[in-house]
């Protein structure tokens, strides 16, 4: 049913996707609960200052994701990383994406993996291209602005080393002018702070403290075991199915899809940076997770085993919500 209907490229799949997302979060939208913006970096605080009512920030954290998962699908089907062109990357991000009540919140990840995605496009579109200093400015400067909301998202400027070894000759302007990119930001949130007589406050309570802070171990609840027992056979299958077909495609889909394995190992390693172990830090890898998931469900030929996969995730995660909300 799911799996089958955004399978295909279908226009309708941009009205249904959103009905799907409010589905999901219809119960966080009566909800009173807001993300702590304690030890925050400076432009979630900020963010988090102007947007004090629960369910208007809560209706932002929708918009987002639903308008991320639209950019995930367009650069997945834009340049061509899967064989077929459909929305089921979109669908994987936004159930990725609000899996649990955790993160049915305005969340500085939310914010931190639109630029993520923006930096990857950036990255993807400079395959055979003549001059791409725009790009390459473009691509380090939108990695700091993430990372200035959610500060464990500095390591993906490694993506940028990553993405420049796959998709273009090698050319030291373009290093250097990324990397000019990535620090421009952080000066202005320098002077910002030296202004104001608070660099100590920027260095150590919003940078080291959540760095050197214990963390703490993820609450799951006994239903929500179920909901991850399904997650990672999905996952798994997944991981099995990219492995054999790294084969086919394109150069460019082949090294699109080499990118996407970076950028979960580097979500990965963003766990050591952040202030505990929770959904939220885990949910950047809701953007590689989709295309590879996004991949499996597409070339599986055994349509109901998708189905039924599928169903007993969404149908998990639905009763999890339930429970929680009312």
């Amino acid at each position: 049913m799911f799996i089958r209907f955004f399978k295909f490229n279908s226009p309708s799949a941009y009205i249904f996707l959103p009905l799907i997302a409010i589905a999901i979060w219809l119960g966080a939208m009566a909800s009173t609960t807001v993300f702590s913006d304690k030890h925050v970096m400076p432009l979630f605080y900020l963010v988090s200052q102007l947007i004090k009512t629960p369910w208007l920030s809560c209706l932002i954290a929708f918009l987002f994701i639903v308008a991320e998962a639209f950019l995930l699908n367009f650069i997945v089907n834009e340049n061509e990383i899967l064989n077929k062109q459909s929305f089921l990357p979109a669908l994987l991000y936004v159930v990725f994406m609000s899996n649990n009540s955790n993160l049915l919140v305005l969340h500085p990840l939310v914010f931190s993996n639109l630029f993520i995605l923006f930096a990857i496009n950036k990255l993807i579109s400079s395959y055979r291209k003549d001059v791409v200093f725009s790009q390459a400015f473009d691509a380090g400067f939108l990695i700091s602005i993430a990372s200035l909301f959610y500060f464990p998202s500095i390591i993906f400027l490694l993506l940028l080393v990553v993405g420049f070894i796959l998709f273009r000759p090698f050319n030291w302007r373009e290093w250097m002018i990324s990397f000019l990119g990535a620090v421009v930001p952080y000066l202005f949130v320098l002077m910002y702070y030296f202004w104001n007589n608070s660099l100590s406050t920027f260095f150590y309570d919003t940078i080291l403290f959540p760095l050197l802070s214990y963390k703490t171990r993820m609450e799951i609840s006994e239903s929500f075991y179920f909901t991850i027992v399904i997650a990672l056979i999905i996952i798994f299958f997944s991981f099995v199915k990219l492995m054999g077909g790294l084969t086919g495609g394109s150069q460019k889909s082949k090294k699109g899809i080499v990118l996407f394995v970076w950028t979960l190992i580097f979500s990965g390693l963003s766990i050591f940076l952040a202030p505990e172990i929770s959904t939220i830090t885990l949910s950047v890898s809701a953007i590689p997770l989709s295309v590879f998931c996004a991949n499996y469900f597409l070339n599986l030929k055994k349509g109901w085993f998708a189905e039924m996969l599928f169903l007993l995730f969404i149908g998990s995660i639905f009763y999890n919500l339930i429970e929680y909300f009312f």
